[in-house]
């Protein structure tokens, strides 16, 4: 027979004795039930006071993993950490409604907001709406990577799955996806009082935003990430939804139709990026031009040595924030796709190790330069060394380097 047992705080009677995890709890304080079957729930709606008073007086009844509606803020994350530091708290971060919820330690909580506060105060207060929410865009995009590792089925594909949907552990790490992209930057906002909304496709997340004069844009950091590290102008600030669809996102599937979206021209977005000292990371302008000319006028009379040269390139390459070997292959593969050069372009694959069982960033780069004998060079982005290095040193069959990926 099931073992369950009911506390009402309001009538401060005798505590009943129970042995852990022999039976399920409900807890009643103020007239509602906030313990629920063992579990804290949705610690949002407590005082400081009374989630201190909960953990104190009955963490042996509780399930170790407390809820939210949301996401709890600092003083509540203080309360846990001071009292049941061994907790956890399960919460959305993502769009209302998403089923994808993950729990966080108080120190993880604390580690993440670090970041997002560091972000938060280098807003000018004197900027317009617009530079806010394009300063959050590149920020969100320079300080997030993609992470490959979730797509692939490894003993770890676990393991980042959790780390990259959760906003904290994501930010704190480098790694996530379309769901952590999204609700980075929908927390930035929030954080910083501008009007978001985070909308889904079936397999995309990404965000409008709104500014004071009922304007929509769609924004979405995740494709422009690898671009904005690299200088290069963004794609998916501030677009309509027909630009969206050039840029391969389906809208048809989306809450998204019922909105008509405003977008902002080039110059514009130029003028912004100036304003808040982007473009001063890169000389003052955008890297389009300059990189996509990587590719061509080659020194060497071989392919090979053409491929020396086209690798010395790119180290010299300027970049910003914290870009990993997915920002790199995008943006190898960019600039492979802009060469005049076109059988030069051909005949170079270039892939990272996402799909060794990797747990933990970095990862290496490989070019492999499609000569007489099919040489492979290992391009590590961290210190800008390259070797050249034996098929049979491939982590995985040299197949994958054709792979796309898409996300």
């Amino acid at each position: 027979m099931e073992n369950k047992v009911f506390i009402d705080l309001d009538k401060k009677e005798e505590l009943p004795s129970i042995n852990l995890f022999t039976g399920r709890i409900d807890i009643k304080k103020n007239g509602r039930i906030i313990v629920k079957n063992s579990v804290l729930e949705d610690i949002d709606t407590l005082t400081e006071n009374e989630l201190e008073y909960i953990l104190t007086n009955f963490k042996e009844y509780l399930s170790p993993v407390l809820t939210s509606i949301y996401i709890p803020n600092a003083t509540q994350m203080e309360v846990i950490k001071k009292v049941a530091p061994e907790f956890k708290v399960r919460f959305k971060t993502e769009k209302s409604g998403a089923n994808k919820i993950v729990p966080i330690s108080p120190d993880e909580f604390f580690e993440g907001e670090k970041i997002f506060d560091s972000i938060i105060e280098g807003i000018n207060p004197e900027w317009t709406e617009l530079q806010k929410y394009k300063y959050l865009y590149n920020q969100t995009g320079t300080i997030l990577s993609y992470d490959l590792n979730v797509l692939q089925h490894t003993s770890n594909s676990n393991f980042h799955e959790k780390y990259s949907r959760n906003i904290f552990t994501s930010v704190s790490k480098n790694w996530g996806i379309c769901a952590a992209f999204a609700a980075i930057y929908d927390y930035l906002c929030y954080k910083s009082n501008l009007d978001s909304t985070i909308l889904s496709e079936d397999e995309h997340d990404y965000v409008m935003i709104s500014d004071s004069k009922g304007e929509d844009y769609l924004t979405d950091p995740t494709y422009d990430a690898a671009r904005l590290k690299f200088g290069l102008k963004s794609r998916n600030f501030a677009v309509p939804k027909e630009k969206f669809e050039e840029n391969a996102h389906n809208l048809k599937q989306t809450e998204a139709d019922e909105y008509e979206f405003a977008s902002i021209d080039d110059d514009t977005i130029n003028k912004i990026d100036e304003s808040i000292g982007y473009l001063e990371n890169f000389g003052g302008s955008y890297t389009d031009e300059t990189l996509s000319k990587i590719a061509n006028n080659l020194e060497g009379t071989t392919f090979n040595e053409k491929a020396i040269n086209f690798i010395e390139r790119i180290r010299e390459i300027k970049t910003i924030g914290r870009p990993t070997d997915a920002d790199y292959v995008e943006i190898i593969k960019w600039i492979l796709s802009q060469s005049t050069d076109i059988e030069f372009a051909k005949r170079v694959k270039v892939a990272s190790y996402a799909y060794e069982d990797t747990k933990e960033l970095p990862r290496k780069i490989v070019l492999r330069i499609d000569d007489i004998n099919k040489r492979y060079y290992e391009f590590d982005y961290t210190t800008k060394e390259y070797l050249e290095i034996a098929e049979s040193d491939l982590i995985r069959e040299n197949k994958e380097l054709d792979m796309e990926i898409k996300y």
